[in-house]
């Protein structure tokens, strides 16, 4: 583990203005000179940290204890101190926790134990054991103290089956990110496969696009049910959601195909961007706001699809690769990318076709994203599999490089 700065950053010169507007006590307290130095500069040097595989919650602590660390810090000091107060926490700090999730999905469809990056979920657990039946009561308690908080009925939230999630955090908003992390990348596993259909009425309420979702009063406990805290985790929610129960025969070919991606992630190269993508394509499709679940879809194409800052045009190009009528999904991609840009610069078409958008979206991204799941052609890396989507889609352009390749190979008296 190494906390470093992220490249671009100058910490130095915050925390110069830092160590200027603060006085730091010798009882440890401080004496801020400007009202929100503090907040300003805390804020600036949790952006200009990075270390991959930990909680926000965590590197958040880790840069708040560092800042306080001595009066007059730089760069160097800064960094040594989060690496020790990071090294310290991870030895010392940690420990068990539960995270339970009401989970809103066809009855029976997600069962049994999955297993994420050191976090267990236990999906449908006994509802007679010990932990849920005091972990439930415990919810049920705090919904009484905190009804006025939840804009909804949550009476029937309360009936959906629970996910537990065990994991081990340095606190409780360490422990939901953690466990909010793992979850999704099962989750959205599911969603890759699974969506409800399109309205028939253009003026129903909006509704996510996937049907395998986390329901709003998500809590933190400890081994033995009791809350960590008096906080929840919400999310939002819209009226009138039903569940529909999947024929069997369609929910046997749904495990099968989210088996076997599992498997292939686990092996895969770039296993912790695959993981990432899940998680966005959760988030994305699981929002009841149908033009950000379409704005997040795109977020999540670029983010798989090449480099930062990679032309749209290339990135349209490598998901449209992957349908048989290239040309057609190539355009419709074009267009995705134009309402993405009018959108984001606030010049967005006035019509009626948000929920349009969102699923061209999910349909635009899905063959791309489970090439990239499931590496059919076994690439060493995500640079290979880029490559492969640059290739011409002209059979006879292919052909032509075919054969300057082997009179490379000829010319240099390869074998």
């Amino acid at each position: 583990m190494a906390i470093k700065k992220r490249k671009g950053f100058d910490i130095g010169l915050m925390l110069a203005k830092l160590s200027e507007d603060r006085t730091l006590n010798p009882d440890v307290t401080i004496s801020p000179k400007g009202l929100d130095t503090w907040d300003k500069c805390e804020s600036f040097l949790r952006t200009a940290v990075v270390e991959n595989g930990k909680s926000n919650a965590f590197v958040g602590s880790v840069v708040r204890e560092a800042m306080s660390a001595e009066q007059d810090l730089n760069e160097q000091k800064f960094i040594e101190h989060c690496n020790r107060i990071a090294s310290i926490k991870e030895q010392t700090a940690r420990q068990p926790y539960k995270v339970v999730f009401p989970v809103w999905e066809s009855t029976g469809l997600i069962r049994g134990q999955k297993r994420w990056n050191d976090v267990s979920i236990m999906f449908g657990a006994s509802p007679v054991s010990n932990f849920l039946r005091r972990a439930k009561h415990e919810r049920a308690e705090q919904l009484k103290r905190q009804e006025d908080c939840f804009p909804i009925n949550m009476q029937g939230i309360n009936d959906l089956p629970l996910a537990v999630c065990s994991v081990q955090a340095i606190d409780a908003y360490d422990a939901f990110e953690l466990a909010e992390s793992a979850i999704s990348i099962e989750l959205g596993l599911y969603s890759i496969f699974l969506n409800r259909g399109k309205f028939i009425l253009t003026n129903d309420p909006s509704r996510p696009i996937s049907t395998v979702l986390l329901a709003p009063h998500m809590t933190v406990h400890d081994l033995s049910g009791g809350m960590s805290s008096d906080i929840f985790w919400y999310n939002e929610w819209p009226k009138r959601m039903v569940i529909k129960d999947l024929p069997k025969a369609t929910a046997i070919k749904i495990h099968a195909n989210v088996e076997k991606a599992r498997k292939k992630i686990r092996r895969l190269p770039w296993r912790s961007m695959a993981e990432k993508a899940l998680v966005r394509h959760h988030a994305a499709f699981s929002q009841s706001d149908l033009e950000a679940s379409f704005l997040d879809g795109w977020r999540l194409l670029e983010a798989i699809g090449g480099h930062p800052f990679e032309k749209g045009e290339t990135l349209v190009k490598r998901a449209a690769w992957f349908f048989e009528n290239r040309d057609e999904m190539f355009q419709i991609g074009i267009h995705l990318m134009h309402r993405r840009n009018l959108i984001s610069h606030g010049r967005p078409i006035q019509a009626n076709d948000k929920e349009g958008l969102a699923f061209q979206m999910k349909e635009f991204l899905t063959p791309f994203l489970r090439t990239i799941l499931t590496n059919p052609f076994s690439f060493k890396d995500i640079e290979e599999l880029w490559k492969f989507c640059d290739l011409p889609t002209n059979k006879e352009m292919r052909k032509r490089q075919m054969y300057l390749l082997k009179c490379g190979v000829e010319f240099r008296q390869e074998k």
